[in-house]
């Protein structure tokens, strides 16, 4: 399976894009990634709002993951945005959205794509990740940071440890309502 920082190389990061709503938003990822990959711009766009019209892909904490499955597409792509500015997005904790990653998936339905997708979800649930992609001033340190989250190495995974008995600790967080974490720890020999 293709990880994130396999789709969204840093040249498919931009950031400071300045649009003012959704449907100059979808505009604009779609030229910007029918430019990148070949496609019609016109029905990426119409994909996209398609998708969008079902139920917000925004995730809370000022992320969102629209994405849209493409006919005739034979791989996923994908392309980070951060906006200048806050944009409304249905969120579901009301918040408004300023990064969003963009996913074109082909029509067929494969399992490694949702994967994919919940993986990213994963990833963007964390707060220590929301801190870390606030704090990115440029497109390589994006990059770096879905590189350090998406690794499934346990020496570069955040929730794996190896420790000088040369076994793993394997943490599960839940987020309490103060956003304080518990960590559930189990050793794995």
């Amino acid at each position: 399976m293709e990880s994130l920082p396999d789709l969204c190389r840093v040249s498919d990061i931009l950031l400071d894009v300045d649009v003012d709503c959704k449907n100059q938003l979808f505009a604009y990822a779609a030229r910007q990634l029918g430019q990148r990959h070949a496609l019609n711009s016109q029905t990426v766009q119409s994909a996209l709002q398609l998708r969008e019209q079902t139920g917000s892909t925004a995730l809370g904490h000022g992320l969102a993951l629209p994405h849209a499955r493409i006919p005739g597409l034979s791989e996923a792509h994908a392309l980070f945005l951060r906006l200048k500015r806050d944009m409304e997005f249905d969120s579901p904790d009301g918040k408004p959205v300023r990064s969003l990653l963009l996913l074109l998936l082909p029509q067929e339905a494969h399992p490694q794509h949702l994967q994919l997708l919940a993986a990213i979800a994963r990833m963007c649930s964390e707060r220590p990740f929301r801190e870390a992609l606030a704090r990115c001033a440029h497109p390589q340190q994006v990059h770096q940071l879905f590189q350090l989250w998406a690794d499934p190495q346990p020496s570069n995974d955040p929730h794996f440890w190896l420790d000088s008995n040369r076994y793993f600790l394997d943490t599960e967080a839940s987020l309490r309502p103060d956003y304080s974490i518990r960590r559930k720890v189990v050793a794995r020999f």
